[in-house]
């Protein structure tokens, strides 16, 4: 993986980890453990709704952090 986008993964993630630890968890069981939505869902105690705002406000954050470092 591209160092920018390395860092630009653990600048979002380091920012949920602090701002909402839901989704940092997210994070970490859905890309890096590879669970399911559904799994995800389950272990969150989440509902649909909710897993796919979290998930979209996840990838935008790492996509701003990477046009940022010029990843984009």
């Amino acid at each position: 993986m591209e160092r920018s986008w390395r860092d630009a993964i653990e600048q979002g993630v380091a920012y949920y980890q602090e701002h909402d630890p839901v989704r940092a968890e997210l994070f970490e069981l859905r890309y890096v453990q590879n669970h399911t939505e559904e799994e995800v869902m389950e272990r969150l105690h989440i509902g649909r709704t909710t897993y796919k705002k979290a998930d979209q406000d996840l990838l935008s954050t790492v996509a701003v952090y990477a046009a940022q470092r010029g990843a984009l």
